[in-house]
């Protein structure tokens, strides 16, 4: 039974630690992509998230105080190799912003309505290990993002 106690431990070391290289990975190839494309973009430290805010709405206050909210956006989502996996075009669409990825969770409330933003996320703030549908497991995302309105008003 110890045994089995150690492997399973030895087990979540491991995999922390594969977690921990594609992070680090993933901030290289962000900062890369950022240095080849001449993108001004801020890093977030604290969430690991990378942006640079396009258009400025004429809000002065973020209306998201908190996740337990619907949020309206357009939005187009890119791989950093620049093949598109998302695009609303120029219609909205409406998404409970605590059932979205993490990355949006984190960078949505620094945003206003109207603002538009670029958006890259390491892969554990977005589809991590897993992927989804067309989004490859482990992959980097870009999203040009605008919040068009929040749910309820405030």
């Amino acid at each position: 039974m110890r045994h089995l106690f150690l492997f399973c431990i030895f087990l979540v070391v491991i995999s922390c630690q594969k977690e921990a290289i594609q992070h680090d990975n993933d901030i290289e190839l962000i900062k890369e992509y950022l240095a080849t494309n001449a993108i001004n973009a801020i890093e977030d430290k604290e969430s690991n998230l990378f942006y640079s805010i396009d258009s400025r709405g004429s809000d002065s206050i973020s209306p998201i105080r908190d996740n337990a909210i619907i949020v309206e956006v357009k939005y187009k989502a890119y791989l950093l190799d620049g093949t598109l996996i998302y695009d609303t075009g120029n219609s909205s669409t409406k998404v409970a912003l605590d059932e979205s990825i993490y990355g949006w969770q984190l960078a949505l409330p620094k945003m206003n309505v109207d603002d538009k933003i670029l958006l890259f996320l390491p892969s554990r703030l977005a589809y991590g290990a897993e992927g989804n549908d067309n989004i490859p497991p482990n992959s980097v995302l870009v999203f040009d993002l605008e919040l068009i309105e929040v749910f309820p008003h405030f």
